[in-house]
């Protein structure tokens, strides 16, 4: 029995299952957002082709898809905390396979909505970026960071991979059987894998170590008493985040850098081209943008282990300042352009890593997911403003130059209110 205990306490035990911790979030970064999420544009015109509809008939589910995330990451992260991981990650990927592969049903508007924008969001939601993050936050302490960058990587690598894919799919059997394609490989690649590794509450404790393999107090403890052993350890409640000024800084630091980067995202290839850039150059700026954030992910992983989280957020957003001029005199320099591509993109990378490990480095991961899915609200909901106000811009200026100054101000407010009000919190003596 000592044996046994042994040996799924051992160093070599806690890198296998935290090896198929990391692969299974790298799995979901690849399927569940370079799939079902970022390859969505692909789509737009052939079902606007196929059902008759308008182009932004079709891109409301988008917009729909994202509010109900954004308001359902609050709840999906309570219920992590609660009844566990495995159980809300499995019903999450149940949920988005089945709303892809009902896909091929959509004969109306309030259908397709329903499936992708509410369905397909609450699935992609309960087996997500969020599920990935927890899971990371749990598992690692002294690689946290790196972790991090590696898992954020995987949202890069997806839509490099599944965007062409899912043009091939489209291409040969139509967008009906590409959705369903989708929906079955969520079902395989991601499904599948949390049911044979995520256990409980999706912690190591649940498989006898602590993070980072340290051992347990004891070999002895029931479910409830591990969960209530990592309760015990310096851990924040909901309610105590909520009444730090930390919090409220993050919150509105990561709400600021996500209206500038859906800003930049959704909008910078149009204005290449308003420009009078070719569109393939316009795409290849973008391509860039993608590229170097895959590279910026992991070396801003491998910096947030060693370096303050003040310094991590002043660094990445001042790359992303340091961009912004030159998309603004830039005109059709394609080398000033590509050197903005190049900055922006590093400095994009930074916020997949600091703004999940900055929650779990000052409020603890056992509410990590309650905490954490109140961040991610407050961004989703910021993306989706960033995305129409920089469309409103150009709607009334017929040019892009005041949302890049708008992007400029936002990142110089954020690095303002991350030293000004983001130290680390502490608890009232009582």
């Amino acid at each position: 029995m000592m044996t046994a205990w042994a040996e799924r306490n051992s160093p070599n035990s806690f890198r296998f299952w935290g090896s198929l911790m990391v692969l299974l979030c790298f799995l979901i970064g690849i399927v569940v957002y370079g799939g079902s999420r970022y390859s969505f544009g692909v789509f737009m015109k052939p079902m606007a082709e196929s059902m008759g509809w308008t182009r932004t008939q079709v891109s409301l589910a988008v917009t729909i898809h994202l509010i109900s995330y954004a308001l359902l990451s609050p709840i999906i992260g309570r219920l992590y905390d609660t009844i566990g991981m495995r159980k809300v990650m499995i019903t999450g990927s149940v949920l988005l396979s089945a709303a892809l592969c009902g896909m091929i049903f959509v004969d109306s508007l309030w259908l397709f909505y329903l499936l992708y924008g509410v369905v397909a969001a609450f699935g992609s939601n309960a087996a997500g970026r969020l599920a990935s993050a927890t899971i990371v936050a749990n598992w690692f302490v002294r690689q946290r960071g790196l972790m991090m960058g590696i898992t954020a990587v995987a949202v890069g690598v997806g839509t490099a991979i599944m965007a062409p894919v899912t043009r091939q799919l489209l291409d040969a059997f139509g967008w009906r059987m590409a959705f369903v394609a989708i929906g079955l490989l969520t079902a395989v690649l991601v499904l599948l894998p949390i049911t044979l590794i995520v256990k409980g509450h999706g912690r190591p404790e649940d498989r006898g170590f602590g993070a980072d393999g340290a051992a347990l107090a004891t070999a002895n403890l029931s479910e409830q008493d591990l969960v209530e052993q990592v309760a015990k350890s310096d851990n924040w409640t909901t309610s105590e985040a909520l009444r730090t000024k930390a919090f409220y800084a993050i919150a509105i630091v990561t709400g600021l850098i996500f209206i500038a980067d859906y800003m930049v995202l959704l909008h910078s290839t149009a204005d290449f081209e308003d420009r009078g850039l070719a569109g393939s150059t316009a795409v290849s700026l973008l391509s860039l943008i993608t590229l170097s954030s895959v590279i910026g992910r992991i070396g801003f992983g491998l910096l947030a282990d060693r370096i303050n989280m003040k310094a991590g957020f002043g660094l990445f957003l001042g790359l992303q300042l340091i961009a912004m001029p030159l998309i603004i005199v830039g005109g059709t320099d394609t080398n000033l352009l590509y050197l903005f591509a190049v900055l922006f993109g590093l400095g994009y990378a930074g916020a997949a890593v600091f703004v999940p490990f900055i929650v779990a480095d000052y409020f603890g991961t056992t509410n990590f997911g309650s905490i954490f899915g109140l961040v991610t609200m407050g961004a989703a909901l910021s993306g989706a403003v960033g995305g129409v106000l920089g469309g409103w811009i150009f709607d009334t200026h017929n040019n892009y130059q005041l949302a890049w100054y708008f992007c400029a101000i936002a990142q110089g407010l954020a690095i303002v209110i991350i030293y000004t009000a983001g130290g680390r919190p502490r608890r009232k003596s009582a």
